[in-house]
This record gives structure tokens, sequence and C-alpha cells, in this order.
């Protein structure tokens, strides 16, 4: 799936039309200290930090927010339902290096 894929996708719907698996999402959200509404709101309203879309399986999507210049917010959603995001897991990947080009010395 293509991120303007995903962007029509989402294009109509609300928070109503987003569910998450409880109580392992509410476990995953306190360890990366970023709450269930604010993930649901990257989904819905965030389209401009949206990085990549890497479908895992069918109907199974990871989904990855630029937080800021280290910092990636991955969510794990499924559209198993009709007319509904499931998100499965949420991570915050930090990167340790920075990675780019390294100087040679004469």
């Amino acid at each position: 799936m293509q991120i303007d894929d995903f962007l029509k996708l989402i294009k109509n719907y609300t928070e109503n039309n987003v569910t998450c698996d409880e109580p392992h999402v509410s476990l995953r959200c306190m360890e990366n200290h970023i709450t269930i509404e604010e993930v649901k709101k990257f989904l819905l309203h965030e389209s401009e930090k949206l990085i990549r879309i890497v479908e895992d399986r069918p109907k199974v999507f990871n989904i990855y927010y630029k937080l800021s210049k280290r910092q990636e917010l991955k969510i794990v959603l499924d559209t198993f339902t009709y007319q509904r995001l499931n998100i499965r897991t949420v991570k915050r990947l930090v990167q340790k290096h920075k990675i780019g080009f390294v100087r040679r010395r004469f």
C-alpha cells in the first residue's frame, strides 16, 4: 500500500473507527510515554509526518511517523474488519547513533 492509498482510506475515518487490542496497546503506550489518543491523532490527522508504510502480511501494516530527528513512531495495525482500523501495537523507535558520512583523513 502506498502512502496516498492509505490517506484515501482513512480520509473519512473518525476516532470511533479506530480500535485497539486494549490491554496490550495500553501497556505499550505506557512503556513508550504516549497515550492512545495521541496515537489516534497521528493516524488520522498527522499525514505530513508519515514516512513509510510496510505491508507485513495481507491487511497488516507497519506505519512509521517521524517524531523528531532521531525518533520514529511505529504503529502496527490491521484492516480485517470493514470500516475499522485495529491498532495492534505501538513502539517508539530511537536511533542511538547518527548515521551519516565519515570524513576521510588524508
